[in-house]
């Protein structure tokens, strides 16, 4: 009976600092959490949705941007290169032509003589042994209807000059001409040389089409021109 009372008292004992625990223990307060939908977004007051910014309006600014590009390149295309031609002419004759095709088409130009080098081509016979051979070549070059002459000078003293030419087409032409006649091997010396020179500068902006008429009333194998493609 003893131990019977022990045993309740102690069980009494153990609930009481049981239940003591429990209520100084506090409880965890539970926050509310809330959570927006997926599938929308918060905005402050101050923000506009980004669905109420104009990018439709900016896109069709853009292709319109784009548009006046194309435009504009496609005007660079197909407008014609202009340029104002000069031509340069060695020959007086040359130059009167030039200038009568101009007056026909009725371009304005202006012209003025200057002085330039230009590539020239000198055939000539080597100088034989003594004067007497060169002078009795020159001879039989003349029998055949070819003008040459000695040359006295020290450094080509007894060649046999046989003309200056302007292009190294004819030049080899007159080489192959006087070898076959004359018998004698014939050498062409290729120098620049200052000569006088017809320069034609035309201020009528041309384009392509147009200078390729005007250059079609020429014969460029007889001519000795050269032609600059300037800027206006």
């Amino acid at each position: 009976m003893k131990w019977l009372f022990l045993f309740v008292v102690l069980l009494n004992a153990a609930f009481l600092s049981w239940h003591s625990f429990v209520q100084d223990t506090p409880e965890k307060s539970r926050e509310s959490v809330y959570g927006p939908p997926v599938s929308e977004k918060i905005y402050l007051l101050s923000e506009a949705p980004i669905e109420q910014y104009p990018e439709a309006e900016v896109s069709s600014n853009e292709s319109l941007e784009e548009a006046l590009n194309k435009v504009i390149e496609q005007a660079t295309v197909d407008a014609p290169e202009l340029f104002c031609p000069r031509l340069e002419a060695e020959r007086n004759e040359d130059k009167q032509q030039i200038v009568k095709v101009l007056n026909g088409f009725g371009w304005d130009y202006q012209d003025r003589e200057v002085t330039g080098k230009r590539p020239k081509f000198w055939l000539y016979i080597a100088a034989p042994e003594t004067p007497e051979i060169a002078a009795r070549i020159v001879k039989e070059l003349a029998s055949k209807s070819i003008d040459s002459f000695v040359i006295n000078r020290a450094e080509m003293k007894n060649r046999i000059s046989l003309g200056l030419y302007s292009s190294q087409e004819r030049a080899n032409q007159a080489k192959v001409r006087v070898q076959n006649a004359s018998g004698y091997p014939v050498d062409v010396y290729e120098h620049m040389r200052n000569v006088s020179l017809q320069q034609i500068d035309i201020s009528h902006p041309v384009d392509e089409k147009d200078w390729e008429q005007f250059m079609s009333r020429f014969d460029l194998t007889k001519m000795m021109i050269k032609v600059e493609k300037n800027p206006c």
